[in-house]
């Protein structure tokens, strides 16, 4: 595991307070990610974009976010949705 290249999994609850959750765990991978501070608020108001959209289509009681980074990105899921940023040089 390395800022470059890791993968962590989380299964949040389907409700709104699961956006928050998402968007608290993505603030720490950009930190560890060490994304620049405008690249990685931007990337998080995109995130918590995604964590709504994905809680809003999942079904039943939980949702898969994965958070990685690897091939240069950081990305996040939540159910089907995903947003990346490329890593800063």
């Amino acid at each position: 595991m390395s800022p470059s290249s890791f993968i962590f999994k989380l299964t949040v609850p389907n409700d709104p307070e699961g956006v928050t959750v998402v968007a608290a765990v993505a603030a720490h991978a950009v930190e560890y990610a060490n994304l620049d501070a405008d690249a990685g608020a931007a990337f998080l108001e995109r995130v918590r974009e995604v964590a709504r959209q994905g809680l809003q289509s999942a079904t039943g009681h939980n949702c898969l976010a994965v958070f990685a980074a690897a091939d240069g990105q950081l990305t996040v899921t939540v159910g089907g949705e995903s947003a990346s940023q490329l890593l800063s040089a």
